[in-house]
Parts: C-alpha cells; structure tokens; sequence
C-alpha cells in the first residue's frame, strides 16, 4: 500500500508563488555567491561557550511577561467554600 504522502500533491496559486519565491532566494544567494558578499560561519575561536547560569544570571525576569499571576484564593480556602457550597445546596 502506497503512502499516503505519496500520493499527496500539492495545487493552487501558492506552488507557483512558492516556486517563483525560492528561485528568487537561489539567484540572489548565486549573485551573494559570486561577488563575495556571503556570510561566513563564524570562526571557531569566536564561539564562547557559556554556563547555565551565566545565561541565566543575564536574563532579567522583569516585566509584564515574567510575573506570575497570583490567584485571589487560595485552593484550600476555594475547596473550603465549594464544600460549603455543596453542602448548602
């Protein structure tokens, strides 16, 4: 039994786009290529390597996105009021 990948195929508008958009990406890396223009992979020498911590320490947990939300009620004292309510109901 064939895959299922193999017979998949892909239609539309956005294959041409795609295509027309990687040999735009190819010639512009040809044209880099060829002046000289480029990157290179960084040196050996110029990877520092850099402990958990050093990274850690350099992170300021700060703002917005770094606070922890703190519940209005605690989850004993919310148990607490849900059995209360069970048991009125």
């Amino acid at each position: 039994m064939p895959s299922p990948d193999a017979a998949a195929r892909h239609t539309g508008a956005g294959v041409a786009r795609r295509q027309a958009h990687h040999e735009r990406m190819r010639d512009e890396r040809a044209r880099e290529a060829a002046a000289g223009d480029a990157e290179l992979p960084p040196e050996d020498d110029a990877v520092e390597m850099a402990s958990a911590a050093q990274l850690l320490d350099s992170v300021a947990e700060v703002g917005p996105n770094y606070t922890l939300l703190r519940s209005k009620e605690t989850k004993a004292k919310r148990r607490k009021r849900q059995r209360e309510d069970a048991r009125a109901a």
